[in-house]
């Protein structure tokens, strides 16, 4: 009992000292000695003894079992009570302060030694019960655990722990037993749960519950079975912990690992020293390699073509971002380099230190390929693979630029095809595809391999050649493309022919920037098509003058259509025999507000070249048939009136119908209309052959133009209804002294006379012409002669047409 501290409480002053004798005889410490209840009290307080020893009764306000009482509560000091009497109340109001023991006076020294030791003992075993809940105590607020217990003999359960702040509440509704408990649990989730509560084998499940709010939670469950006695019922104890937020980072991770196998990109973790511990199958897919092949390497040694500079991953760690991207070429393992996209990641712990780093990269051959092709697309023409509109551009100032510096000139020249469009319009755009086609490889085939070659769009190419000393050569060059293109190409099965014309411009003499050398090789080439085509002409400074008379005559084109500034003059045509008229040929006339009457040689070919001669043609027609009505309206005799058809007019898809509808709102007859072709029109037989049967089923009368100055094959003429030739004024303007125009003539009329064709001869301007032609068989003729174009108010003289005699 040595080192036990005991604190006397006694009112009579020789029994506290014989009590002291005796305690520390037994070799225990006393703490200190009180006569009264509250300076018991005070002394616990001071000195905290391990046992005190009371009298029941003391003389005060407060007696033994009231200072019992405060001792034991606040201060969880054992006392042991000391009395003389044993009565039942006493006792009674001594148990309430729950005493460690009772000894009676007088007492023996072998009771008190018992007595102390006992209730010292019964101290200790409960300080350390204490200190074990308390350790499991603070075990279920570390866990931040719930607790609960379920006493199946009673069905009742009681809940500890966490259990209030995991779901919310503390339900009352189980006092009604587990199955309160289970109306909390998921519904899928409630029948495993319900059949361990059932197996007393114990619980050990994740299940979702419900909170007080109504939101479901993942919870562990854990319990454990136990029987005190073999015929008791049985007890379930467990704990349960919130895990949901565990439960959606394994989801996470899950759905990270999914990603990580089936991403197509190439993941490799890698750890501090930058070694390889882990890829995915995309990896091992876009490199070739196995992962035990490149485990414990670092990609710079394998993988990437140019590897990151030593610098590259302490910038990556220290960055605020921790993250870089950027294209980069890498290396399969058998060599063979593809472009891609990386993407580099320090994974970073709570100190900021990197501990692993993650590479992901991504082949992107295709979009590189794709953009070049798409380049490719931007700078060429689709059809041809030449260059395009954009080439030319960045191409011509480029070339600008380094003749500049080296003092070379640079020479540009501008081609466009002659009778392209003719082609184009009569045997069909899959015909002139494939005419272009073979154009732009005979263009590449001429020109050197320092030369860019150019679609500028339908039929016009540029070429730009550079660090050509000497004009002469340049002439050489547009001379050697003038004989490529003249060849003769056999396209399905039909044999063309097509020339060009050539515009040369040169820097600097002609020009000092792009834009002025393209109008300065503009200019050339128009100059070319007006000197004969199929020839090169170098740009002149009057050039320039005569393109913007080109470009004004097209935009008084389009404002005379809008304003009506054409007129339509006839042309008699006249029986040679007799000079009587039989008919009228409509030709348009422009009226320009400034400049008066401009005869048809100078617009209509810009009308053709702009795309202006169908809206024109229509007019012509409409107002042609329109007069012509209204001269049957004034009691005039029929006559045959004549419109020329151009090859864009002609080969509309709605061209018959057009001339069904004018008939129609004019009321013209269609067996007085004669629409007049030209050569070239005949070219696609099975075009040509369908709408002149189509116009021929309407009543229309249809005549060769210009016979004779065309490339078409007379053998076509048998397979067309055609009703009249008309000779060409080129062959009667030297009758009748030039004996090739005299034989051509005599040909034409022969052929005609046996095919039973009408004949016309166009531009008969004197006696000896009309003689030659009318001893010849030619029935019809105008020129100027008869009659000069009018309008068709001066055609009638008192309601009769003038005599021609």
């Amino acid at each position: 009992m040595k080192g036990i501290r005991v604190q006397i409480v006694e009112d009579e002053r020789i029994v506290a000292l014989d009590l002291k004798h005796s305690l520390e005889a037994l070799g225990c410490e006393v703490t200190g000695i009180a006569a009264r209840g509250d300076d018991a009290v005070g002394q616990a307080e001071r000195h905290h003894p391990d046992l005190v020893l009371m009298d029941i009764h003391l003389d005060g306000a407060m007696d033994g079992t009231e200072a019992a009482r405060q001792i034991h509560e606040s201060l969880r000091i054992p006392v042991v009570f000391l009395t003389a009497y044993a009565e039942d109340e006493t006792l009674t109001r001594a148990a309430a302060s729950v005493p460690y023991g009772y000894l009676l006076k007088p007492y023996e020294l072998r009771e008190l030694r018992a007595t102390v030791r006992m209730a010292v003992n019964r101290r200790n075993a409960e300080l350390a019960t204490e200190r074990a809940e308390e350790r499991l105590r603070m075990a279920v607020d570390a866990a931040e655990l719930g607790v609960w217990e379920w006493d199946a003999a009673g069905d009742c359960m009681q809940v500890g722990g966490h259990f209030k702040r995991i779901l919310g509440n503390e339900p009352r509704a189980f006092s009604e037993g587990h199955a309160a408990f289970l109306e909390q649990v998921h519904e899928d989730d409630r029948a495993a749960l319900m059949s361990a509560f059932e197996s007393e084998d114990g619980i050990h499940a994740t299940v979702r519950m419900r909170r007080e709010d109504g939101i479901f939670i993942w919870v562990e469950v854990h319990a454990k079975s136990f029987r005190t006695m073999p015929d008791d019922g049985c007890r379930l104890v467990g704990v349960l912990c919130d895990v949901t937020e565990r439960r959606e980072m394994e989801e996470k991770l899950r759905q990270a690992s999914v990603v990580f196998r089936t991403t197509a990109e190439g993941i490799a973790i890698m750890d501090a020293t930058r070694s390889i511990i882990s890829v995915n199958p995309a990896f091992c897919s876009l490199t070739g390699y196995t992962a035990p092949e490149v485990i414990g390497r670092n990609p710079d040694e394998f993988l990437h073509a140019r590897r990151h500079s030593d610098s590259f991953y302490a910038r990556l760690e220290a960055s605020e971002q921790g993250y870089w991207n950027g294209e980069i070429n890498c290396r399969q393992k058998g060599g063979a380099m593809f472009p891609a996209w990386e993407h580099v990641c320090a994974v970073r712990d709570e100190a900021g230190t990197a501990l692993q780093f993650v590479l992901a990269f991504s082949d992107i051959s295709a979009i590189r390929e794709a953009e070049a092709q798409l380049n490719h697309l931007a700078y060429h023409d689709a059809l041809t693979g030449l260059g395009n509109r954009h080439l030319l551009g960045e191409c011509l100032e480029t070339e600008i630029d380094r003749a500049r510096r080296s003092g070379m000139p640079l020479v540009l020249l501008f081609i466009d095809l002659d009778g392209f469009k003719t082609i184009n319009d009569t045997l069909g755009h899959a015909i002139g595809d494939a005419l272009l086609k073979e154009i732009a490889m005979r263009l590449r085939g001429a020109t050197r391999r320092s030369d860019t070659a150019v679609r500028l769009g339908g039929d016009e190419f540029f070429i730009i050649a550079p660090d050509i000393a000497r004009v002469e050569d340049a002439a050489a060059l547009a001379e050697k493309l003038l004989q490529a293109i003249a060849t003769p190409i056999d396209v399905a099965g039909e044999q063309l022919v097509v020339s060009g014309s050539i515009g040369i411009a040169i820097y600097p003499a002609n020009g000092d920037d792009a834009d002025f050398l393209i109008r300065a090789a503009d200019s050339a080439m128009y100059d070319a098509k007006a000197r004969g085509r199929n020839r090169y002409c170098f740009y002149a400074p009057d050039m320039a003058e005569r393109a913007l008379e080109r470009m004004t005559i097209e935009q008084g084109l389009r404002r005379a259509l809008e304003r009506q500034h054409f007129e339509v003059h006839y042309q008699p045509v006249v029986a040679l025999d007799d000079r009587r008229v039989i008919g009228f040929e409509a030709l348009v006339r422009w009226r320009h507000p400034e400049r008066g009457l401009i005869g048809p040689d100078r617009f209509i070919p810009v009308a053709e070249e702009c795309g202006l001669i169908e809206p024109i043609g229509r007019w012509v027609l409409r107002t042609a048939c329109e007069q012509g009505a209204k001269w049957l309206a004034e009691g005039h005799a029929p006559s045959q009136i004549a419109v020329n058809v151009s090859v864009r007019q002609f080969g509309a898809e709605d061209f018959v119908y057009t001339v069904r509808s004018v008939l129609a709102e004019t009321g013209f007859p269609a067996a007085q209309l004669e629409l007049e072709i030209t050569e070239s029109v005949l070219q696609e037989i099975e075009h040509s052959q369908h709408v002149i049967e189509a116009l021929k089923t309407l009543g229309i009368r249809i005549a060769i133009d210009d016979f004779g100055t065309g490339f078409s094959s007379l053998s076509l003429l048998k397979h067309l209804p055609i009703d009249r030739l008309k000779i060409d004024r080129s062959f009667v303007r030297d009758l009748p002294h030039d004996a090739n125009d005299a034989a051509i003539t005599r040909a034409i009329i022969g052929l005609s006379h046996t095919l039973e064709l009408e004949m016309t001869a166009e531009g008969i301007e004197t006696e000896a012409q009309l003689e030659f032609l009318r001893e010849l068989g030619c029935q019809c003729g105008q020129g100027y002669l008869f009659a000069r174009p009018a309008l068709a108010t001066a055609l009638f003289v008192d309601g009769q047409s003038k005599d021609l005699n």
